[in-house]
């Protein structure tokens, strides 16, 4: 088993799914996990674990280790946690899941979500005339060396 699998089993643990929830391992969220944890936290887990080895194959194995791991490293047991729980609610399989038990469920940011349709300069470019537009291209760096800065400390 690969180390990266090891902390996806743990998510899976944590995640089982069932009542029409997709488990852990059946959505997209593994990658997304493994990416916001990065090398150094993973490599932490995986020493935290003892999942430097051999991994346990059975799930009772995963449960016990997540529980040692929650007693040994809480904090990052707990980040662990949340970063899992995160990825998970992000996925539309979830998304749909919570919306068919009949909650309403916004899954973008804010109280009503970002707009769904493209930015569209001549409908959505400010007309009020302060400020401009800087492609993002364009955009370059400020020449801050004529300013006395030391002044403000």
């Amino acid at each position: 088993m690969r180390q990266d699998e090891a902390l996806l089993h743990l998510a899976g643990t944590l995640l089982p799914g069932g009542a029409g929830f997709p488990c852990f391992a059946a959505t997209d969220a593994g990658p997304l996990l493994l990416r916001r944890l990065g090398a150094d936290e993973a490599a932490r887990l995986l020493d935290a674990l003892g999942a430097r080895g051999a991994v346990p194959d059975q799930s009772a194995a995963w449960v016990e280790a997540a529980s040692r791991l929650e007693a040994v490293e809480p904090e990052l047991f707990t980040r662990f946690r949340r970063e899992a729980y995160l990825a998970y609610y992000e996925q539309p399989g979830v998304i749909a899941a919570i919306r068919a038990l009949g909650h309403p469920y916004n899954d973008a940011p804010l109280p009503d979500g970002y707009p769904d349709s493209a930015f569209d300069p001549a409908r959505d470019m400010p007309r009020h005339g302060r400020g401009r537009w800087v492609d993002t291209d364009d955009v370059r760096p400020v020449d801050v060396a004529a300013l006395d800065l030391e002044s403000l400390r």
